[in-house]
């Protein structure tokens, strides 16, 4: 229902174009808080963002379908979903906006150390915010930039803030719209809680004491971030109890595969090296499985095809 809300908001942005409704914030990302800049925008450049980025979201939202939030990947197109509460970072974003924190002296700000510029339109007392990572465009920075004025070709400064049509995230009423899978991690540091739910899982692995030398095993998984994106799903959908519920069905996987893992004499999976990851992984995520058709046995490449 949001998404239509969404295009509600747009309808009605575009047919009222509301006079000094739009805001465009500048962010980055310091020590452990965001310094975000706010310059003063006239009406018609507001306009003309708007009238920019709004056909590129609208488009986005009618053409793709709208799927839960998967940290492993995402098919081409799919956009993703998820609620504000589980995205720390989006919080201390909206903090550093407040009036006693915003930065409206433009002197302070550094081009070049932009995270992600968020344009925020406003209408009917609803809030419509887009996320985009800033784009430095380095190629042109290397160049002589230049415009014609009064028919004069004249040098441009080099330092300028480029604003294109494409939005990475979108941000409303409670929810977040993932169009760029990857600009989650980047504008919100969601690799941050990658790590935490690698952490919450290893804590029960280790309670239930199913893995020997799980010390490396732990520090391995940590190291690696394909490997916390898989075990936040994991944790995400609850995967780890069948696993432990399951565990006497594992040696007889591991033999019929022909994994390279062995069990000590307690039962226990015996992790020796990195290149035992992702079987371990596959078993704690019960990705393993077998065709009713050939009775053939196979990986899902993402848990969403079990």
């Amino acid at each position: 229902m949001s998404v239509e809300n969404i295009r509600l908001f747009i309808q009605n942005y575009e047919q009222e174009r509301p006079e000094n409704s739009g805001k465009i914030y500048f962010s980055r990302r310091m020590s452990s808080k965001y310094s975000t800049h706010l310059p003063a925008v006239s009406n018609a450049v507001q306009q003309g963002i708007a009238e920019t980025v709004l056909p590129y979201t609208k488009g986005q939202l009618d053409m793709n379908a709208i799927v839960e939030y998967n940290p492993v990947g995402v098919a081409d197109g799919d956009i993703e979903q998820m609620k504000f509460e589980v995205v720390p970072r989006i919080q201390e974003f909206f903090d550093s906006i407040s009036d006693e924190n915003i930065y409206k002296d433009m002197g302070a700000l550094k081009i070049d150390k932009i995270k992600f510029y968020c344009i925020v339109l406003s209408v009917g007392g609803k809030e419509l915010y887009l996320f985009r990572q800033f784009q430095k465009l380095t190629k042109l920075r290397k160049g002589y930039m230049t415009q014609i004025v009064n028919d004069e070709l004249v040098a441009m400064e080099t330092d300028f803030l480029g604003i294109d049509e494409a939005v990475d995230i979108v941000a409303f009423d409670n929810e977040i719209y993932i169009l760029n899978h990857i600009s989650l991690e980047r504008i919100f540091e969601y690799k941050d809680e990658f790590l935490k739910k690698t952490n919450e899982a290893l804590g029960e692995i280790l309670s239930q004491n199913v893995i020997s030398n799980i010390e490396q095993f732990a520090d391995d998984c940590c190291r690696d971030v394909r490997i916390t994106k898989r075990f936040t799903n994991i944790m995400t959908k609850g995967r780890l109890p069948l696993f432990f519920e399951n565990y006497d069905k594992v040696p007889e996987i591991v033999i019929e595969l022909t994994l390279d893992i062995d069990f000590d004499e307690d039962g226990r999976l015996i992790y020796r090296e990195k290149s035992q990851l992702f079987h371990i992984i596959n078993l704690l995520s019960d990705s393993y499985f077998r065709s009713l058709l050939a009775n053939r046995t196979g990986i899902a490449k993402m848990e969403e095809e079990l």
